[in-house]
C-alpha cells in the first residue's frame, strides 16, 4: 500500500466476497487489515483475491492481512 489510490484497487477484489466483515487500510504501516468470518472465508482465499490486483504479501497476521 503506498498511496490512497490502491485503496479502490483492493476493496475492488474483496467487496463482494461474503464473510468479509471489514477492510482498514493503514498507509503508514503499509497493511490492509481484513475482518472476516473464518467459518465463510480463509486467509489463504483472502491472500488469493488480492493477488489477483497485484500485490505482493510480506506475511500474514493473526487476524488479517
Amino acid at each position: 500500500m503506498y498511496c490512497i489510490s490502491c485503496k479502490p484497487i483492493v476493496e475492488r477484489q474483496l467487496k463482494d466476497e461474503k464473510g468479509i466483515k471489514s477492510i482498514k487500510f493503514d498507509y503508514l504501516t503499509d497493511r490492509i487489515i481484513v475482518e472476516f468470518d473464518t467459518s465463510v472465508l480463509t486467509r489463504e482465499e483472502i491472500k488469493y483475491r488480492l493477488d489477483k490486483s497485484g500485490y505482493k504479501f510480506v506475511r500474514l497476521g493473526d487476524r488479517g492481512f
